[in-house]
């Protein structure tokens, strides 16, 4: 019986040592939940700062665009308003007008043949009314319209040339139309008579010396053709134009150019 009431005393003693244990460690350490707090806070930061972050860029880009967009005005302002190109006008350089060239290929009765084409260029600008319509140096290109060569026995040389078309820097070649620049060699009859009459002249010399009256008369005849064979044998002279020779043509119509 003193065994039962020494174990119920017992267990009175270590249920009531119980009661006070517990509200002990139910109880938070003011200073445990002062220093969990900050660790939570801290914790709970990182997730709300990809979106701050975020806005913040957006809202910097928005901010650009509103001052590129601004400045984008400002610029257009400052400018002033677009000018339209201006209409393009169309300029007639009149018939006979001059058009100096100088070649560029050497042109010759002697090599060439009619029906040849040649390079020139410009010697000066064309200019209307203060428009220059094509610039020095421009290009262009004419042809041998006939060609006639020296004769043996008679005939002399004589070429003519005309330009065909401009080609200028930019854009298509322009056809043009202009005179003949026509040329014929000088006649050299006199030369060969000269060269004839020496010949005859030495003839009759040398006659007079070997026979009298009648060998003269001989030796002239003798002189004279073989002076007239020399004469035959040689071709007259060539008409020979070099590179850079200057030239002028006129235009046999009115070119109109646009510009």
């Amino acid at each position: 019986m003193k065994k039962i009431l020494l174990c119920l005393s017992l267990c009175g003693v270590c249920l009531w040592i119980g009661c006070q244990t517990a509200p002990n460690q139910s109880e938070a350490n003011p200073q445990d939940v002062a220093s969990t707090t900050p660790t939570l806070q801290s914790q709970a930061a990182p997730e709300a700062s990809p979106n701050t972050s975020t806005t913040a860029t957006v809202k910097g880009r928005e901010g650009a665009a509103r001052f590129a967009r601004a400045s984008s005005r400002n610029k257009e302002s400052a400018k002033g308003p677009v000018s339209a190109s201006p209409a393009a006008k169309k300029y007639t350089l009149p018939a006979e007008t001059g058009i100096p060239v100088k070649l560029i290929d050497g042109v010759s009765t002697e090599t060439n043949k009619a029906g040849d084409t040649f390079l020139a260029s410009l010697a000066e600008p064309l200019i209307v009314n203060g428009v220059t319509l094509f610039g020095k140096d421009t290009s262009v290109q004419g042809k041998i319209v006939s060609l006639e060569e020296p004769g043996r026995v008679s005939g002399v040389a004589s070429i003519s040339l005309q330009l065909t078309e401009i080609q200028p820097k930019k854009g298509s070649p322009i056809p043009v139309e202009t005179e003949p620049f026509t040329e014929t060699a000088k006649s050299e009859k006199k030369k060969d008579a000269a060269i004839i009459g020496g010949g005859a002249a030495i003839g009759t010399a040398i006659g007079a010396i070997a026979g009298g009256k009648k060998g003269a008369a001989i030796g002239a005849i003798a002189g004279g053709g073989g002076s007239t064979g020399y004469v035959l044998a040689t071709k007259g002279k060539q008409l020979k134009y070099p590179s850079e020779t200057l030239m002028t043509f006129k235009l046999a119509e009115a070119l109109t150019v646009t510009r």
